[in-house]
């Protein structure tokens, strides 16, 4: 309920309404004292005998009660009497005071004794506080204290006016009926003017409650409520709306911000319901408003916003305003009265509005309330709760709570939170889940598990294969603009049997397939290559522990820094440096490649140099450097090249056996007997 809409809803029926219900039942009630019987007046004229203008006058304790003054008097029905050209006034009471009303017409038959009168043609009803009606016959019965007329009425009060079909009034049971084609207008200095059509409208309790019914329409400008029936209550001066309610197939429709604001341009806002009540402030503010049963609403976008519409669809739709009538919350849940933990779901959707392209997003939970910033009507901070539901194209996240706020521009996602994103082909759990809405960032904390699906075409390995990477961590940090994600406090990415253990994993994406991993602090990986075709048994893990570890997707290379220690099988390196090169398909590993210097160990076998390579598929150690020096149990050798296989006695150096070299051969001695 925007606050055009609901002042739509004061202005047409305090300023259309109020003086129906009240001006006509104070012009046709009865007096508050009965008057005596009237005085025996001079003269007793014939039938159809004229007599210029004829006063009649009744008096009761020396004070004037009713007051006939008539052109003529053309007869007698009993006591009855028989006026053209009649003005008839009496006193009244209203809200203490004393007032007055005189009703004019062509012809009137009169009975002094019954307080009853039949006015008949150009019926003018006038009251001193400037109440104005116009009908053409007008029945008032005194005794039954009732005032009808079958025929069209209008009616004016100041600077409001209508019309219907069809009056009564009763006066005991304090009830005023219009039977149909009620019109209402007020009209405001500056502003639109209010109009309100209804099919009948009753006015009840001495007019301070309306109940318009038969299909109501109040518009005011570009704004316009329509329903079954409203209904409204009066405060006790009887000037102001405390209450009003309307009922069945409401629709609020509100295109601009109303006189007050009317610099300010908005889009449509449109609310529909089964029943919408809404509560003012003796000011005449806004206070509150509630929408139940089917509620929704809708905004239309303004001059220079998106173009996209947006929805909340809700059981109830609940909105509270300033004391200026100002919105400043709105809230909403799903079910019933009865049973509020079923029924439809809270649903607010945003979607695009050609030429836009950008597709729906979906919000469903089972209740949210918003807070607005009433000088802006902005959104400040939400609240969604209970199985809470996002989704766009390609992406969707659920919790069992989560909270905006519009200051820090996140969205924080509570108890069980979890993201996928089915483009990126990635699953995201943990804890406690904030999503930058400005700045497309992502923070994840406590039991981060990040689950990554997608394949690199053609390849396998850390991050694309046939089972998903995982990564489990403490924090994550992810910057979509820069498309990296941060995994810290005790990472873990696992690939298959593939394992990698650091303080922190970065994993960057500078092109589609062009991923780049970083670990820090205490790496641990662990590879699993995959055996060459045609090999009779698996070839052994590698496992590999640094201070820093660099993986390029694309380059199919991994790099090692920092004291890094390796081993595969019994093979065994330490370097400042290694680097693992992958095969084409990235399962699989093509060289390792240590150095400047490194240490090697293979069994019994101890070897240096400046840098050794390892060829898994031909199982071949190349040792280079300025000297290169192999030990093992009974020999050592040195040289600038040298080359084992692993597994084999066998051992070349340089090239040749005998060049550059130094071999020394340690027998072993037979042990004492």
């Amino acid at each position: 309920m925007t606050p055009a809409g609901a002042r739509l809803l004061r202005r047409g029926l305090l300023a259309g309404v109020l003086f129906v219900s009240l001006a006509v039942a104070w012009t046709l009630r009865r007096p508050a004292t009965e008057p005596a019987p009237p005085p025996t007046p001079t003269g007793s004229p014939g039938q159809g005998t004229t007599f210029g203008e004829l006063v009649y006058l009744r008096f009761r304790e020396g004070k004037e009660s009713v007051q006939v003054k008539a052109r003529a008097m053309t007869g007698r029905e009993g006591a009855a009497m028989r006026l053209e050209g009649v003005e008839l006034t009496f006193p009244f009471v209203t809200r203490g005071e004393a007032s007055r009303a005189t009703v004019t017409a062509d012809e009137s038959l009169y009975d002094p004794d019954r307080q009853g009168a039949t006015f008949r043609g150009h019926v003018h009803v006038t009251t001193e506080d400037g109440f104005v009606l116009d009908t053409e016959s007008l029945e008032y019965r005194g005794d039954e204290e009732v005032a009808t007329t079958p025929g069209p009425v209008r009616f004016q009060r100041r600077s409001a006016s209508g019309t219907a079909r069809g009056l009564e009034y009763s006066g005991t049971g304090g009830r005023l009926e219009l039977h149909s084609e009620v019109r209402l207008r007020f009209e405001k200095a500056g502003g639109a003017p209010t109009e309100v059509e209804s099919g009948q409208a009753v006015a009840l309790r001495g007019g301070s409650a309306i109940d318009f019914s038969g299909g109501v329409r109040v518009r005011q400008g570009k704004s316009e409520l329509a329903a079954e029936r409203l209904k409204v209550e009066l405060d006790d001066e009887l000037e102001g709306i405390t209450r009003a309610m309307a009922i069945e197939q409401v629709d609020v429709r509100s295109a601009d911000a109303g006189p007050e604001t009317p610099g300010e341009a908005r889009g449509l806002r449109h609310l529909r319901c089964r029943r919408l009540e809404v509560f003012f402030r003796e000011n005449g503010a806004l206070a509150s408003a509630t929408a139940v049963n089917r509620a929704s609403l809708v905004l239309e976008p303004g001059p220079g916003e998106p173009r996209e519409r947006r929805r909340i669809e809700a059981y109830l739709l609940h909105f509270t305003f300033d004391g200026e009538g100002r919105l400043q919350s709105l809230s909403g849940r799903r079910g019933g009265p009865r049973v509020r933990e079923k029924g439809p779901e809270v649903v607010l959707t945003t979607e695009p509005i050609p030429p836009a392209t950008t597709g729906q997003r979906r919000v469903a939970c089972h209740t949210f309330g918003a807070r607005v910033a009433p000088t802006t009507g902005r959104l400040e901070s939400a609240e969604f709760g209970g199985d809470v539901a996002f989704s766009e194209p390609g992406r969707r996240a659920s919790a069992q709570r989560a909270q905006y706020d519009e200051a820090r521009g996140w969205l924080t996602l509570l108890d069980r939170p979890r993201i996928v994103d089915e483009r990126e082909g990635s699953e995201l759990r943990a804890q406690r889940i904030e999503l930058g809405t400005r700045a497309g960032t992502v923070a994840a904390r406590g039991e981060v598990q990040h689950t990554l699906t997608r394949r690199a075409k053609g390849r396998s390995g850390l991050l694309s294969g046939e089972q998903p990477t995982l990564l489990r961590s403490g924090t994550l940090d992810y910057d979509e603009r820069g498309r990296v994600a941060r995994y810290r406090d005790g990472a873990l990415l696992r690939a298959g049997r593939d394992e990698i253990r650091a303080a922190e994993i970065v994993i960057e994406e500078r092109a589609p397939d062009r991923r780049r991993l970083l670990a820090r602090g205490d790496v641990v990986s662990l590879l699993h290559p995959r055996p060459a075709r045609g090999a009779r048994r698996d070839p052994a893990p590698v496992e590999a522990h640094s201070e820093e570890m660099v993986f390029e997707e694309a380059e199919g290379r991994v790099v090692y820094r920092g004291e890094v220690v390796m081993r595969q099988g019994d093979l065994r390196t330490r370097s400042p440096e290694a680097v693992v090169t992958l095969g084409e398909d990235g399962g699989s590993v093509k060289t390792m490649v240590a150095g400047e210097p490194v240490e090697l160990e293979q069994g019994r076998r101890r070897a240096k140099g400046r840098q050794g390579t390892y060829t898994p598929e031909t199982e071949t150690v190349v040792l280079v450097g300025d000297r290169v020096v192999l030990e093992d149990a009974d020999r050592r050798v040195e040289g600038k090249v040298l080359i084992f296989r692993v597994g084999e006695d066998r051992i070349q150096v340089d090239g040749r056996e005998e060049a550059r070299t130094e071999a020394i051969f340690k027998r072993r001695e037979a042990p004492p007997p």
